[in-house]
């Protein structure tokens, strides 16, 4: 009893100091988000462009598969911002299907090589701070870092480009169009209000009518198990681990363990080998030669029977003669003694030792001839 209550003690003190050193990393410290958030205030997150938007407009986060798209007779636009992933290929022709059906897709960026059949052509200098010409004659002030520039098709309409390419431009899709666009930054809080970035967030936002705009936070990876784990308060997921962690003490402390079952080796060969030993033994005692030899033919003919196909029954008269076709000159030679040797047995009812030894050595050449490929 004394042993368990030090043992309880022990694991108290261990979950105090884990629980204090829990909230010690926890306290104080700015929390983390990934970029290209629209509820992010860090310099990589879109929150303010979406704040601004809110004022204005009318705008919703969107965190559910493609497939279940919001169907509406009124063009609507879908902003997605830098995808964490590589979208699949069927949630690729559900986007598809929604902007057939006359709204509109907004992709902004870096490399969109994978997406709708967008190509890029590499090999640009990365431009630093570059003029920005619009469809309408328009001329922004930009910063394009990336070193390679957007390949449109003759049928798609070119939205924004400068000296060194393409930077954006719409595609149609039955009802509805596609505008793959570079530079997800430009969309940034710690960007948005540099040079004229804001106004061309504005520019590509607003180039087709729409009732509603939706931001895409599903490709950020909304309904993934640690993003599902945010929306639990801190003291509850740290009181789940400590229950989780009582519940492995407590099975531990009742002899309970974990892994793969592994079966002793003693267990799957020992036994084999001592009945083998002990059931020689006890033929070489009660001098059992007689059978011994029997149940060596037996095997033999088994072996002869498994490779050529020779019937356990066979007179060793015809397996010579089967085997005269099947063996070259020298190892036939070798069977006709073997199989004459044996065929004395078949007239003895009582083996000696010598004679017993003798034959077995005769029956283990057999064996290895038969095995010998």
């Amino acid at each position: 009893m004394d042993h368990s209550k030090r043992t309880w003690m022990w694991v108290g003190l261990c979950l105090t100091f884990l629980i204090a050193l829990l909230y010690w990393l926890s306290s104080g410290r700015p929390e983390a988000y990934p970029p290209y958030l629209s509820n992010s205030p860090s310099p990589t997150g879109v929150k303010a462009l979406y704040t601004n938007i809110d004022q204005e407009d009318d705008i919703s986060r969107w965190n559910q598969p493609p497939e279940i798209l919001p169907e509406s007779e009124s063009p609507q636009l879908l902003l997605m911002i830098e995808p964490y992933s590589t979208i699949s290929q069927s949630e690729m022709q559900h986007y598809v299907s929604w902007m057939r059906e006359g709204h509109t897709l907004l992709l902004m960026k870096n490399n969109p090589v994978g997406y709708f059949e967008s190509d890029v052509e590499y090999g640009i200098d990365p431009s630093g701070e570059t003029l920005v010409k619009s469809q309408n004659g328009g001329e922004y002030k930009a910063v394009v870092g990336q070193q390679h520039r957007l390949m449109p098709r003759d049928s798609d309409d070119v939205i924004l480009e400068d000296s060194e390419g393409v930077l954006a431009y719409e595609r149609a899709y039955g009802d509805g169009s596609l505008i793959v666009g570079m530079n997800p930054d430009w969309f940034t809080n710690g960007q948005v209000l540099e040079n004229n970035h804001y106004e061309l967030a504005a520019y590509l936002l607003g180039q087709n009518e729409r009732e509603r705009l939706w931001v895409d936070e599903y490709i950020h990876g909304k309904e993934t198990l640690d993003a599902k784990f945010t929306i639990y308060p801190q003291w509850l997921l740290v009181l789940a681990l400590q229950i989780g962690l009582l519940a492995l003490i407590w099975l531990w402390l009742k002899g309970k363990r974990f892994g793969p079952v592994f079966m002793p080796r003693e267990a799957e060969v020992r036994f084999g080998i001592e009945r083998l030993q002990a059931l020689a033994s006890w033929y070489r005692k009660r001098k059992f030669y007689r059978e011994s030899l029997d149940i060596q033919v037996s095997y033999v003919r088994q072996l002869l029977h498994e490779r050529w196909g020779i019937a356990l029954t066979t007179s060793w008269e015809d397996v010579r003669h089967t085997l005269s076709y099947r063996l070259s000159e020298d190892r036939f030679q070798e069977w006709q003694r073997w199989t004459r040797e044996i065929e004395q047995l078949e007239n003895l009812s009582k083996v000696d030792e010598k004679a017993y030894l003798e034959w077995s050595e005769t029956l283990d050449e057999m064996r290895r001839g038969v095995q010998d490929r």
